[in-house]
């Protein structure tokens, strides 16, 4: 039983699942919508998911199976998380086997990337293949969850996820869906993992059938939501059910790995209701509509512009109901704006044994310029520092409306030296926020949290602040006033509504738990459901006749930093286009009858 899309009582007597059952009573199935999952391939001959397998798509950068490019997997139990990502996403309907996938009417390809050595300009191909053709990427990867590595994009796959904004999807922007990680239990955070700390990714965790936040999640500031797996410690429930090797089926796939696809599903229906939304129109999505799952949860707040925000929810849990009905009525967001304040550090910055340090920057650099930011959206901070043990470090920025993000919490495993070099941190929860005034970075020696570290009592400095740079991202609203307004108003169900006994909410003289509450108990009995959903107009399926064409110039790639990615994609996509010319063999090979309309490329 997938209780996660239908949850009638049978595992939490609140009925909480994921509300997809209204958007398939509308016929929002993923049609027209194309997703690939990035990572150890995809066995397009399982049972669940030979009738959905796109192999314009899928690709093998471990070049295993020849001129092919089959992203099949390695048939080992090792070999399976692909396919079993791929089932969340797209396993058919009414076939009586493994189950359904939350969009079972999406094309579902893989790109085959990991069983193997790793390089930057493999992600970065993998990351823009065929990007004007493919919806949402899946990425279930990323540095090792131990609670000591600190990992992220490289400079070709940092240019390609940028590229993948700009240009894919006929320039609306491609979609990356990023597990957020699973290191819970080592005290990792992912303020460590440079992939979920990109504005292009949507990180992605996990909760259990209660709503509690799973064991294994790892929390940061930049988690934008969460979806349903289970997973609690002691916890005899199933968890989700997918499709496996072969013709097999599992039904404990559990981690972050399996929340990011399930939310990359709801995705689709939300693509299939508005094919026109770009990629920051999505995250606006789920910033508006995700929801208080336990607001007895500790650690919940509200921002200063209403919205509620968690370290481990971020935003809430995504409910497809709710996100298909808004995004069939959503307005597209202003053109997008960053605005870059260096702080200059002379000298620079001692941090105590045992203390803290703190930097004050006052965001006016922008002001009267076309990169002037004044609604937020995602804010991120360059650092370098010194340490003597980088896990006893904590490091938080707190916006000029008060709201405060841990981007980087101590992490008891990490008896690293090396400190940061220009390392980048993000926050997602001074969304709306008006960035005016000042903002403080503070970072803290917590001695003795990694017991590894050898630190003597007469130790003076645990380090230094290096350098400092604060991003901020967003959009500019010219008949919004210069500094943050009161609280009056929360954000819930994807509308404002006004705060109760408004007056009593001044920010940093009163908790907003009743606050939390009010939202939950808003959000739980405004369930949305299939009167509540528009009937979407009938829209023309552009996937059905396919010319294959890259999305963007070869010449515009060559990064000023000495790394050229046209080198890398140009191989790819002239692969790409010997597999068009040479009759179809990948997809006679692997879908037989079942291939689309084509035509062949001339160019």
């Amino acid at each position: 039983m997938q209780w996660e899309l239908f949850n009638h009582g049978q595992y939490s007597s609140s009925h909480f699942d994921l509300n997809v059952m209204p958007v398939w009573s509308r016929n929002i199935t993923g049609n027209g919508v194309v997703v690939s999952i990035i990572d150890d391939g995809v066995d397009h001959t399982n049972m669940d998911l030979k009738r959905n397998f796109e192999a314009f798509a899928s690709f093998d950068l471990r070049g295993s199976h020849g001129l092919s490019h089959d992203p099949m997997p390695l048939r080992d139990e090792e070999n399976g998380h692909g396919t079993r990502c791929a089932g969340e996403v797209a396993m058919e309907a009414n076939n009586s086997y493994c189950g359904v996938g939350i969009a079972f009417n999406a094309r579902i390809g893989g790109i085959r990337l990991l069983d193997g050595t790793v390089t930057d300009s493999m992600e970065a191909t993998s990351l823009t293949f065929n990007n004007d053709f493919i919806d949402v990427y899946v990425c279930c990867w990323g540095p090792r969850d131990d609670g000591q590595e600190m990992a992220g994009p490289g400079t070709l796959t940092q240019k390609a996820l940028r590229l993948g904004t700009q240009k894919g999807r006929s320039g609306k922007g491609s979609i990356f869906v990023w597990a957020s990680g699973n290191g819970g239990l080592v005290n990792d955070h992912c303020g460590a993992d440079g992939y979920v700390n990109s504005v292009y990714s949507i990180a992605i965790g996990a909760v259990t059938h209660t709503g509690k936040p799973a064991f294994f999640g790892e929390p940061c500031p930049a988690v934008m939501a969460v979806t349903l797996t289970g997973a609690s410690l002691g916890n005899t429930l199933p968890l989700v059910t997918v499709s496996n090797l072969g013709d097999g089926c599992v039904t404990h796939f559990a981690g972050t790995s399996s929340a990011a696809p399930i939310a990359a599903g709801i995705l689709a229906l939300v693509l299939e209701a508005n094919p026109d939304l770009t990629w920051r129109d999505v995250q606006h999505l789920i910033a508006m509509t995700a929801k208080v799952p336990d607001p007895k949860e500790p650690g919940w707040s509200v921002n200063g512009a209403g919205y509620h925000i968690h370290d481990r929810y971020g935003f809430g849990v995504l409910d497809a109901g709710l996100m298909v009905q808004q995004a069939l009525q959503f307005q597209a967001v202003a053109p997008h704006r960053k605005c870059t304040q260096e702080v200059t550090l002379d000298p620079i910055r001692i941090l105590p044994s045992g203390g803290e340090v703190s930097v004050n920057i006052q965001s006016a650099d922008c002001l009267g310029t076309d990169t002037e930011v004044n609604t937020l959206e995602h804010v991120q901070v360059k650092v370098s520092l010194s340490t003597v043990c980088r896990g006893d470090l904590s490091i938080a920025l707190v916006s000029p409306a008060g709201t405060v993000s841990l981007l980087l919490a101590t992490r008891s495993n990490d008896a690293s030296a090396a400190g940061l070099r220009n390392w980048t941190l993000m926050s997602v929860q001074s969304w709306g926020e008006h960035p005016h005034g000042v903002w403080t970075l503070k970072v803290t020696d917590n001695k003795g949290t990694v017991g590894r570290c050898v630190r003597v009592s007469s130790e003076e400095a645990a380090g230094a602040l290096l350098s400092v740079t604060l991003l901020l991202y967003g959009t500019y609203n010219p008949h919004r006033s210069l500094h943050e307004e009161p609280l009056h108003s929360f954000l819930s169900m994807g509308a404002y509504h006004p705060v109760p006994r408004a007056g009593l909410y001044v920010r940093d003289r009163y908790p907003p738990q009743d606050l939390i509450q009010w939202a939950f108990e808003l959000e739980r009995d405004r369930k949305v459901g299939t009167d509540d959903i528009p009937v979407p107009r009938q829209r023309k399926n552009s996937k059905q006749v396919y010319h294959p064409v890259q999305s963007f110039n070869f010449l515009d790639l060559d990064d000023t930093d000495g790394a050229d990615l046209h080198s890398h994609l140009k191989l790819m996509w002239n692969t790409l286009r010997d597999k068009v010319k040479t009759n179809w063999f990948l997809y006679k090979s692997i879908t037989g009858n079942q291939s689309p309309q084509v035509t062949d490329y001339q160019g």
